[in-house]
């Protein structure tokens, strides 16, 4: 009841003003002078006005302590009961309430600063990572590729041993079988028809070198069980230019020359063979 008059005596307080009561004919939707038979009615419409304009404002203050509660909810800055608290503060605690809270949401701004610089510090690691990867995968890569190159290179070069082998196989089996072919036969004899210490059938006496001669002389494909001395006496007994003169008799005019020059290459090489296994 006290409260109803109070009201009432500041709604006429107001009312008595000509500026305000423009202000709440306006906002009553009134007309700006009252009718006659409406003045009794004055003083419980400006009321009425009043304690609407009272409820809006208490709404508002309602509503903004609401929407301060969801945030302090929203970012975890309620007390540990999580209670909300009904009775009213004090201005200076109001004020405490709100420089804690600016507090809190800057240490948070903060907080996600540091985790968005790990996240890009993490970012960047991991691009490191990937080049580093990148940079070993390139070398294993050509660390791979060298190693198949050398075992193609020893493939290769097994095969060509071998195929030198059999070369020379057959090479030491065909100048065996043509000094058995002049020891028991006569016949003309020609330059390509000497039995030559080489692998390679010589075609002039440039190609008799000492390389050729010695290589196939100490060739592993022959003579198994012989050392390299015997192997030197034994191709020292056909080509000593003694022994060898029945041979060069039976060679023509035309190659006899060449053939003469062969055979003393072949008996230096294999007595400079034999002075130095002596």
């Amino acid at each position: 009841m006290e409260r109803s008059s109070t009201i009432f005596a500041v709604a006429s307080h107001f009312y008595d003003n000509p500026h305000n009561r423009g202000r709440y004919h306006r906002a009553a939707g009134m007309p700006a002078t009252p009718r006659s038979s409406d003045a009794r009615k004055r003083p419980p419409t400006y009321t009425w006005i009043v304690e609407e304009e009272l409820k809006t404002i208490s709404k508002e203050i309602s509503e903004t302590r609401q929407w301060a509660f969801e945030q302090q909810a929203y970012f975890g800055l309620l007390p540990k009961g999580g209670t909300r608290r009904t009775t009213e503060k004090r201005p200076r605690d109001a004020g405490l309430a709100d420089r804690d809270l600016d507090e809190r949401l800057k240490e948070r701004r903060r907080a996600a600063d540091r985790i968005a610089e790990r996240s890009q510090l993490q970012e960047e690691f991991d691009k490191m990572e990937a080049r580093w990867q990148e940079r070993t995968g390139r070398e294993e890569r050509r660390r791979r590729q060298e190693q198949q190159r050398a075992e193609e290179q020893r493939a290769r070069a097994e095969k060509q041993k071998q195929l030198e082998r059999r070369s020379q196989e057959e090479a030491w089996k065909t100048y065996e079988r043509r000094w058995t072919a002049i020891a028991s036969g006569g016949g003309q004899l020609k330059f390509k028809s000497i039995p030559w210490p080489t692998t390679v059938a010589p075609r002039n006496v440039g190609e008799i070198t000492p390389d050729a001669i010695t290589k196939f002389i100490f060739s592993p494909a022959h003579s198994e069980g012989m050392s390299r001395k015997e192997r030197i006496k034994s191709a020292l007994r056909r080509w000593h230019p003694d022994r060898f003169g029945r041979v060069l008799s039976r060679v023509s005019e035309k190659d006899k020359g060449a053939v003469e020059r062969g055979v003393g290459i072949v008996a230096r090489c294999l007595n400079d063979l034999l002075a130095q296994e002596n």
